[in-house]
């Protein structure tokens, strides 16, 4: 069956049927640059609205774009680092930040935080981004169907020779469901269509499995895995950890803001899934692993802010791949390591007038932290430095400059702001994010193989990737 709207005319059938912040802001990106190209998009939404997950990103603010990127350090990935660096040299920084604030486009004036090195709506408000974002698609002749997912996605012919379905000139079918329930969502009561559209170009933004309460569930994996995708094990990013605190003391809520963390891994081969393509021969993974922030902030269950949450993604994917987990260490003053804590306490406590504990907090360690630490290394309180011994001495610089916290897991894809691993870029063309498992179908957003680190990194993603693959979904419409 055929919708009339699309009778007789060459499309794009964009497919964001679950949203979170890759997938709303990559899914709506691209369907933005492929209709500014002049082809004919619909948007396919799994829920009765776009870019929900846009809506709770940056604690509301939304947090559209970092003030500064490098690729090396602010990124992860399995790929290749050159096909990495390959999507962001077509649109820099400036040029995208251009788009978002420019009102002839997107329209949202954004203001620059210095201390955090972030872009915000000077709204303070996400609710700006997602209704600009939609507003402009609108504008440009995006075609919205909500509630509706999509139950498959084939070729037109898929009993035709294998060299005819991988064709540039291949068309794609889709079928899709449509609910009219007061859920939007494809469980519980309400009323079910299905509908049988055709496109020229598909566009696949569906986004990853974090915040599954927003219906995320990896359904875009599937599809990509059944027409012949290899995937680097999808795992929970940025992603609070869980564990206990250091001297066995209870720390919730206490922040501390000039942490170095660290992950020391175990030296592993990595060639990633067992049914991965991707890599020719095995690789070491790299045995450390350093937070760019400093923010830490301990927790009833854990360990949470951006340091933590940053490096998660080494615990997660050890997890999901079954092997040895990494150890996370701290240096609880960053640029303090074991020689600077040893000339800092002969210092202030040569003397032996002055208490241990009190020496870490004229250094700078909060002084519930002080005490836990102090504690963690058998240093009963009112001890001043003379008085301790060797292995004391010893146990108290290991933990002020290389202190193992003990991490048992995570928060997982609930509390997740991304999700890591999917798509392997050697798959894609980097100029067009298209297929070159399955031509015609474009991807985006999280369903590739690269997260971000907490900042606006993600969003840069998602509008990077999004722009190549509406510009080539609607560059390939033009050439056939």
């Amino acid at each position: 069956m055929k919708v009339p709207f699309l009778s007789n005319l060459r499309h794009i059938l964009q497919i964001v049927h679950v949203e979170n912040e890759c997938a709303g802001a990559a899914g709506l990106t691209a369907a933005y640059f492929a209709a500014e190209s002049g082809v004919r998009v619909t948007l396919v939404e799994k829920t009765p609205e776009a870019g929900k997950k846009i809506l709770i990103s940056g604690g509301t603010r939304c947090n559209v774009l970092p003030g500064s990127v490098d690729p090396a350090t602010d990124y992860f990935t399995e790929s290749s680092a050159s096909a990495l660096r390959s999507i962001f040299s077509r649109w820099s920084l400036d040029d995208c930040r251009d788009w978002i604030t420019d009102p002839n486009q997107v329209g949202i004036e954004l203001a620059y935080e210095e201390e955090t090195n972030k872009l915000f709506p000077t709204s303070n408000e996400a609710r700006e981004v997602r209704d600009k974002l939609v507003s402009a698609c609108r504008r440009r002749g995006v075609i919205f169907m909500p509630s509706t997912a999509i139950e498959n996605l084939q070729p037109t012919h898929p009993d035709a020779p294998s060299s005819e379905v991988n064709s540039r000139k291949s068309r794609w079918e889709c079928i899709l469901v449509n609910s009219s329930c007061n859920g939007g969502g494809n469980s519980g009561g309400g009323h079910y269509s299905k509908t049988k559209l055709t496109a020229d170009r598909i566009i696949l933004a569906t986004g990853g499995k974090s915040f599954p309460s927003l219906g995320t569930i990896g359904t875009g994996y599937e599809i990509l895995t059944r027409l012949g995708h290899s995937l680097h094990v999808p795992y929970p990013a940025l992603t609070p950890l869980l564990g206990n605190h250091p001297g066995g003391e209870k720390l919730p809520g206490l922040s501390v803001y000039n942490a170095e963390l660290s992950i020391k891994q175990p030296k592993i081969a990595s060639v990633g899934d067992n049914k991965s393509k991707s890599s020719g021969k095995a690789k070491n993974r790299s045995k450390t692993l350093t937070a760019e922030r400093t923010a830490l902030l301990l927790t009833h269950r854990g360990f949470s802010g951006p340091a933590a949450m940053d490096l998660s993604h080494c615990f997660s994917m050890a997890e999901e791949r079954n092997e040895p987990a990494p150890k996370l260490l701290v240096s609880w003053i960053k640029g303090m390591d074991r020689k600077a804590w040893e000339h800092a306490l002969t210092d202030f406590g040569g003397s032996g007038g002055v208490l241990v504990v009190n020496i870490l907090k004229r250094q700078g360690v909060p002084a519930r932290l002080a005490d836990a630490l102090c504690a963690q290394a058998g240093v009963v309180p009112g001890r001043k430095l003379p008085e301790l011994r060797k292995e004391e001495r010893i146990k108290l610089l290991e933990a002020l400059s290389a202190c193992e916290l003990e991490v048992k897991g995570h928060e997982g894809y609930p509390k997740a702001e991304v999700t890591g691993g999917g798509v392997p870029l050697n798959e894609l063309n980097c100029a067009t994010m298209e297929s070159k498992i399955a031509p015609g179908v474009h991807i985006c957003g999280e369903l590739c193989d690269v997260h971000g680190r907490i900042g606006g990194f993600n969003f840069y993603w998602a509008w990077c990737s999004g722009r190549l693959a509406g510009l080539g979904a609607a560059m390939g419409v033009v050439e056939e």
